[in-house]
Order: C-alpha cells, then sequence, then structure tokens
C-alpha cells in the first residue's frame, strides 16, 4: 500500500492534506466555536504522540485519570427525559469547554448542534452530499426539516449527540438501540466508517506521490529528521472491523454503504456478494398450492414479531458464520473504470472503487461474525498441547475502529466469541517481511494500538456482559460517550401482560455475580421444587435463560425423579414437537424451556397454568409474551379441570439481575426491589 519514504525529507512536504473534493464546508452562523473545537478529527487523533510506556499493570488511569471521570451531558428538550448520556476523558473536556462558552447555558439543543458542527466540516463531499437522501427517514422520524444548502448535513436529535464522539474517535456505548432508532443510528457509522477509510487511503494516495516526486528529484540534501510526517498507517491495510450476527444485517450494512457513495461507487463482485449475502428467495411451487402455503406462512411469520422476521424471517439470511473484506480506493477515474467493464459511461469525473471479497491483507474493512472470524483465526490442526493453536492474525493488528452491531443478538449466539475476536486485536504482527516501517505510526510501533483504537457498542440494552466487554476493551485516549435508557413504570414490559394472574417476583440472596446461578438453583431446589412434588402440579412452565442453568435444572429434576419435557434450541423438531403435545395433554407436568429457544424459535407453547422464571430474560417483551401463554390451549373440558385453578407466575431474580428488571417492571420499582427490606414484591393483572 506504501512507498518507501527512508530517503525523503519529510519536512519538503508542502502540499495540503485535503483534496479538491474531499471536505465539505459548512457555512452555519449558531455559535462561534471554542478554540481547536473545529479541527479535522482524524487529524488531532492519529497526530498524537505515544503514550509513555506502561508500568505491568497495564492501568491508563494511572497516565490518564481524566478517562476515569463521568460526568452526565444535559439533552433535554432535545432527547426524551428516559436518556441518560454520560461523557469522559477530552470528549467530555470539549463539552465543558463548549458549553462554557455559550451565553445561555439552559439551551442543550444548541449546545449539542454546535457541538456536532466542527467535525461536520470535514466530511467528505463524496459522503455529503447523499447524506440528506439517505438519512430522510431519520429526519422524518425526528420532524426536523431538510437543510436548504444540498451539501449541508443534517442530523436527526439522537445522531446530534452521538456524532461529536464518534467523529472524534472516542469509544461508544450505545445500549437503547430499537427498530425506530436503528436506521439512524446505522447511517451516522456507516458515514463515519466510509469518511475514516476514504480519509486514510487518500492520506496514503498523497504521500505515495510525494515520495515518487522526491524521488525523480534526487535532491542530495533530503534528509530524514521529519519523517513522522510520513507515517500514515499500520502494520497492515485493514483498518476497521464490523462484527454482526447474521449475513442478512451485514448485507444490509454494506447496501447502506453503497447508497451513501451513490454515483461515484463503483462496485466489483456485487453480483456474488447479492448472492452469497443478500435475501433468499423462495422456490416457487404452483399458482394454488404459493397461495395456500403463503397464508400459512404469513400467519406463523406474524405471531413472531417484525424484530425476529428482520433476523429469521423466511427470506432473511441468517447464516452466522462469514467473513468478508472489501477494499477502498478514492480517486478513480470513472470513465476508465467503467469503459473497461464495458458498461456504458453516464458521468465522468472521480469515483470510489468498492471491491467485495477482498484478501483480508489487501482490504480496508473487515465485516464477519465472531464465530466466522474465530474459526478463521483458530488453528484446527495442532493437534499437539505444546502447539500454538492461534493461526495468522495480523491482518487484525492495526485495527483502528472496531464496531460491535446488534450486541444483544450475538450475546444470543455466544458472546465468548466476541471476546475472543477481541482479544486479537492490535497484538504485534509476527510476519514483517513485507512492512514498510518507516511508515508505520510511532503508537503501533510502540505497542499501543489498542489506546487509539476506537470501540463503538452497539446494544438494544444495558447487560453485564456486553459492559463487562466495554469496560476491558474500550481504552482509547479520546474518553467515551455511554448512553442507555431509563424505563418508566408506564413504559415497563409488565404492562403488556394481558392475562389476569398474581406475579410474584422473589429476591434471592446472592454475595458475588458468579455465585447467581447456584444461588437461584439452590432457592428453587429448597423452596420451589418440593411444593411442586408435593401439590403434583401440572401444566408448570419453566422459563430458564441460560442454558448453563438449563443443564443444571435437568439434572436436578432427573436426580429428584421428576417427570418432564425440554425444549431448547437444540433439539430436534420432531422431539419438540413431541413434548410439546405431552406437555399439553398433562402427561409431562412440567416443561423446561430456554430464553435461546424463545429467541431464535419463538414458540407459542400450549398448555401451561404455571409459569416459573427461574431468571429474568433479557429482552423486556419476552416476560409479557411468555406470561401471556398462560391458560393458551386449554379449555374447561380438560382432565382435572385444570382450567378453573387459579394461574400463579413465579420470577427469581438476584440483585445482579437489575437491569433485566428495570426494563420489566420499570426503573423506579426495580431499585426498590433490589435495596427494599422485603424480598417478595406482587404484580397484579
Amino acid at each position: 500500500e506504501s512507498v518507501s519514504s527512508a530517503s525523503f525529507s519529510s519536512s519538503q512536504q508542502s502540499h495540503s492534506d485535503s483534496d479538491d473534493d474531499d471536505m465539505d464546508m459548512e457555512n452555519e452562523e449558531h455559535v462561534d466555536l471554542p478554540k481547536g473545537a473545529a479541527e479535522d478529527p482524524y487529524e488531532a487523533h492519529f497526530s498524537k504522540k505515544p503514550l509513555p510506556q506502561l508500568d505491568s499493570t497495564d492501568n491508563t488511569n494511572n497516565l490518564m485519570p481524566h478517562l476515569a471521570k463521568y460526568s452526565k451531558a444535559n439533552t433535554s428538550s432535545l432527547l426524551s427525559s428516559s436518556m441518560q448520556v454520560h461523557l469522559s476523558g477530552p470528549i467530555l473536556d470539549s463539552w465543558e469547554t463548549l458549553t462554557g462558552s455559550l451565553p445561555d447555558k439552559n439551551k442543550p439543543k444548541q449546545m449539542w448542534r454546535a457541538f456536532a458542527r466542527g467535525p461536520r466540516q470535514h466530511t467528505r463531499q463524496v459522503l455529503s452530499r447523499n447524506w440528506n437522501s439517505v438519512n430522510q427517514n431519520a429526519l422524518k422520524r425526528s420532524q426536523r426539516e431538510r437543510s436548504e444548502n444540498e451539501n449541508d448535513i443534517s442530523l436527526s436529535p439522537l445522531q446530534q449527540v452521538l456524532y461529536p464522539a464518534i467523529s472524534n474517535y472516542a469509544d461508544v456505548l450505545i445500549s437503547m438501540e430499537s427498530r425506530q432508532n436503528r436506521n439512524e443510528i446505522n447511517n451516522l457509522l456507516t458515514m463515519h466508517v466510509l469518511n475514516h477509510v476514504l480519509t486514510s487511503r487518500s492520506r496514503v494516495q498523497k504521500h505515495n506521490r510525494r515520495i515518487k516526486q522526491l524521488a525523480e528529484v534526487e535532491d542530495d540534501d533530503a534528509a530524514d529528521e521529519e519523517d513522522d510526517q510520513w507515517r500514515d498507517q499500520g502494520y497492515t491495510r485493514p483498518k476497521v472491523l464490523l462484527l454482526f450476527p447474521t449475513r442478512g444485517t451485514c448485507w444490509a450494512f454494506v447496501q447502506k454503504m453503497i447508497e451513501l457513495l451513490g454515483d461515484s461507487a463503483l462496485l466489483e463482485m456485487e453480483d456474488r456478494f447479492e448472492a452469497e449475502y443478500g435475501p433468499i428467495k423462495r422456490e416457487k411451487g404452483s399458482e394454488e398450492e404459493e397461495d395456500k402455503e403463503k397464508a400459512r406462512v404469513d400467519a406463523i411469520m406474524k405471531q413472531k414479531g417484525r424484530e425476529w422476521n428482520e433476523l429469521f424471517g423466511e427470506e432473511a439470511n441468517d447464516d452466522d458464520d462469514f467473513k468478508i473484506g472489501i477494499s477502498l480506493t478514492p480517486n478513480v477515474d470513472k470513465k476508465k473504470i467503467r469503459a473497461k467493464k464495458g458498461a456504458t459511461v453516464t458521468s465522468s469525473g472521480s469515483g470510489v472503487k468498492l471491491r467485495l471479497f477482498a484478501d483480508f491483507f489487501h482490504s480496508d474493512i473487515i465485516l464477519a461474525s465472531p464465530i466466522g472470524l474465530k474459526m478463521s483465526t483458530t488453528n484446527e490442526e495442532s493437534d499437539d498441547e505444546g502447539e500454538d493453536d492461534t493461526a495468522d492474525v495480523d491482518f487484525l493488528s492495526s485495527i483502528e475502529m472496531c464496531i460491535v452491531a446488534r450486541s444483544d443478538v450475538l450475546m444470543m449466539q455466544n458472546w465468548d466469541h466476541v471476546n475472543s475476536v477481541l482479544d486479537s486485536l492490535n497484538q504485534q504482527p509476527k510476519n514483517v517481511s513485507n512492512i514498510d516501517f518507516s511508515r508505520v505510526r510511532n503508537y503501533f510501533l510502540e505497542g499501543q494500538g489498542k489506546y487509539w483504537r476506537q470501540m463503538i457498542v452497539v446494544s438494544a440494552f444495558t447487560d453485564p456482559y456486553v459492559s463487562s466487554t466495554f469496560r476491558r476493551h474500550a481504552k482509547n485516549i479520546e474518553g467515551q460517550l455511554r448512553i442507555r435508557k431509563k424505563v418508566s413504570t408506564d413504559n415497563a414490559s409488565i404492562c403488556d401482560v394481558m392475562v389476569r394472574v398474581k406475579q410474584v417476583f422473589q429476591r434471592v440472596t446472592c454475595p458475588t455475580v458468579s455465585e447467581a446461578g447456584s444461588a437461584r438453583l439452590r432457592f428453587f431446589s429448597e423452596h420451589v421444587l418440593p411444593k411442586l412434588q408435593r401439590l403434583q402440579q401440572k401444566h408448570t412452565l419453566i422459563y430458564i435463560p441460560s442454558y448453563f442453568d438449563f443443564v443444571a435444572v435437568r439434572n436436578l429434576l432427573l436426580k429428584r425423579e421428576v417427570k418432564f419435557v425440554s425444549v431448547t434450541e437444540y433439539a430436534r423438531v420432531s422431539e419438540v414437537s413431541r413434548g410439546r403435545a405431552r406437555f399439553l395433554q398433562g402427561v409431562k407436568p412440567i416443561m423446561l424451556y430456554t430464553g435461546r429457544a424463545h429467541f431464535f424459535l419463538r414458540h407459542k407453547i400450549k398448555g401451561a397454568r404455571h409459569l416459573i422464571f427461574f431468571g429474568l430474560p433479557e429482552y423486556d417483551e419476552f416476560y409479557p409474551s411468555v406470561v401471556n401463554m398462560l391458560n393458551e390451549g386449554l379449555t374447561s373440558e380438560d382432565e382435572d379441570d385444570v382450567s378453573r385453578l387459579p394461574m400463579s407466575s413465579l420470577s427469581l431474580f438476584t440483585k445482579f439481575d437489575a437491569h433485566q428488571l428495570e426494563r420489566i417492571v420499570g426503573t423506579s420499582h426495580a431499585e426498590r426491589m433490589i435495596k427494599g427490606d422485603k424480598s417478595s414484591y406482587v404484580f397484579a393483572s
């Protein structure tokens, strides 16, 4: 990718770092930005000198104590009052400097608009001229008017809050993604990824041209005193890593990239990408059979919900084992490229060549699922215990931006794979034969790449596993932005319960988070299961979020010789159908139902009269959907007249389940239930 600069002086570099068609300069006159606020974020971030050598504890707080300081930012009149935004580090310092410079500090909408205006000036024109058309749905949703200037970048209120931190390369944790705002968030991430890669690639191209010019001059007076200015890349070419749960979600993101590039995009391997990652086309039979089948399938799919259909629906590509590299080459001659392909040339000028299925070492962007990338970075042929089981991960050594999209879905797959991939980032490469060290940035040479790497994690909700991973891997020197949503009592998912049943929430004493599962199992074994056996209670559905907890409960029931059936994500279809039928008929009094089975399959269990949540579900909508299954499929003519027995619902939780509890009962109720003197709480519907 580079041309060696070892024999030339960077002091002779006199050209500008921006192309003629690179940057979009705005002319807003709302608030004068403080000094430094309008600086190019790319230049400001990647020109910073390496940190002092770290001690063995690898504690960045010793070097940058300001990163540990969090402060809540005012977003009133811009976002819902339930939204909480916290800033830390330099991004917090910039916010406080800006708010201190404004005459009226009670106008957060104006402050955030000014805060976002600085980095917007450095968005490339190829992206900014298509932004408003791509982002129009988000703008309509927020009821904002489109900018009169065609080159101005209009942002929704949520985008105004996120954009300053994202564009300034701060770490960002978004814990409030939904179907309603997903388009806003993805539009912003797409623009940021493309802007970063195109800026980086253009700079490398310019330096290559400049170095080549200096080589032709053969100036003997050229020296190497300022050769740090040529350092514009890492050890390897890949700069951005995006993790997605399915091929379908990956395809949607790439389509957004192509849409944002507009007419400037020159695509290669598009047909193959559409065939392997695009929506799955169903084979059609006769017209009559097609109509009957479509009506049947549509009825089933409608019950599963729109969110499920987008991920796992009939046409959704839900394969979770994939990896693909994308290379971007800016400033190419569109007319020349299209003529070479034999296509009709409708416009001339410079464009961006986007090559799909590029080799990883020749890619700028890598999109993959955690399991797909982990399998490619694991040496399956190593059988000896002493042999290293890690394959070549050098292509991950220079990642400057990592985005973990749909983290809530990845967590339902296997979050350990995500942690394994993140552990592989920014390691020193093993093969250095093809590396031009005169072009490698100094912080990479010092082994500090992770402190310049931007980590963006997007999730539908706050979860301890996701938060722990973010704390562990988000170490960027620019600070952090965290945004989450508090849940009001009226918006709690328990309000969606439609059946009349008393819902008991039982707090289980637990000293540490590692003992939460065993504490719930002990309580279930000592207080719940004996009562079920004594009453010989039938039609009892036990919902278990964790598969590990399912194994523990299953072993307990086997040991106590209790009859039961189980529905898991690993069970065969015939096994599930047989178990559901026996449970409905009362032949088997207890059914164990895992959370992952409900997530991936959305079974509608019939025959349940009593419900036990061994743990609270991660998704708030799962709670009412499972509770509303009570009495489904049972009638007064059934055996033992079970429909006349009072229904019941019991939910076990610990103090470490605060996030799940908050989404189900609301923030205020959750705080009281976690910290209150009582251990049992009853809700009636």
